[in-house]
């Protein structure tokens, strides 16, 4: 177990909010009932839940109310859902209006695994439907794999480009200098990449953060990423060593035949 603080924003505003599993029973029983409490005393307006659950007219094909998404597919029931995530934790609240049962699901694989939440809430939708459930992955388990794969080809090219950096200083020894630096430039798209990792991942998920914390949400990307860029580093090292001794090599002697040659 790793020990990491938590970035202020986890508890700023409408970032989070601590609760506990009773906490979230009693919500959402207020939630599907009008505003109604379990032990019958009224804690909001029905006008005001309603609002809450209702997208807006404009546009005619959003879904988005205020803070719940309303889901109806292929003529099923309606399902009302809101979904939550952060660094270390995910979390969606499903409400079934036509049975009035209310779901919550909080898990600890933060915002990356962000699918096991919704996964599981709609295995528990099926079970209350009657239905079997679906088994499906999160996209981690997948997406490591993938980038486990990634990190392999990166360290084998690594090593095939500096065991090969002699024979390409060789090969453009007599190019242009612009050429041969346009030929470099892709190796330092993983280095830069590495840098702007932090910034990235804010913008695709709408977070901010630093690189400790993406290290943290998702290692696999941050390894494959740091590896990648060490590869191509190592890399571009070799060949500007193997370039640099080339040209401090002195030209090779006239052979006797052509020193004899008139």
């Amino acid at each position: 177990m790793l020990s990491r603080p938590h970035p202020r924003w986890f508890t700023a505003g409408g970032h989070s909010v601590v609760t506990t599993a009773d906490d979230l029973s009693q919500w959402l029983i207020a939630q599907n009932s009008q505003g109604v409490s379990a032990d019958g005393r009224r804690v909001a307006a029905a006008r005001t839940i309603d609002l809450t659950h209702t997208p807006p007219r404009t546009p005619a094909d959003s879904h988005y109310a205020m803070g719940w998404l309303e889901s109806t597919q292929d003529n099923e029931p309606r399902v009302i859902q809101h979904t939550g995530q952060l660094l270390t934790h995910n979390s969606i609240a499903t409400l079934l209006p036509d049975s009035g049962i209310g779901i919550a699901v909080v898990t600890n694989t933060g915002m990356i695994s962000g699918d096991d939440a919704p996964q599981i809430s709609q295995g528990l939708v099926d079970l209350a439907r009657g239905q079997n459930p679906e088994v499906a992955k999160p996209f981690s388990m997948t997406a490591d794999w993938v980038l486990a794969a990634l990190t392999l080809l990166a360290t084998g090219l690594g090593v095939r480009g500096v065991l090969h950096a002699r024979r390409w200083a060789r090969r453009t020894a007599r190019q242009p200098w612009w050429r041969v630096t346009a030929r470099m430039l892709p190796y330092t798209f993983p280095l830069l990449l590495l840098t702007q990792l932090a910034s990235l991942f804010g913008l695709l998920m709408n977070r901010s953060g630093t690189l400790a914390q993406v290290t943290y949400a998702w290692p696999a990307l941050v390894i494959c990423t740091a590896v990648t860029a060490l590869a191509s580093t190592t890399v571009i090292a070799a060949r500007g060593l193997a370039a640099f001794r080339l040209s401090r090599r002195p030209p090779p002697a006239p052979s006797p035949a052509a020193r004899a040659r008139p």
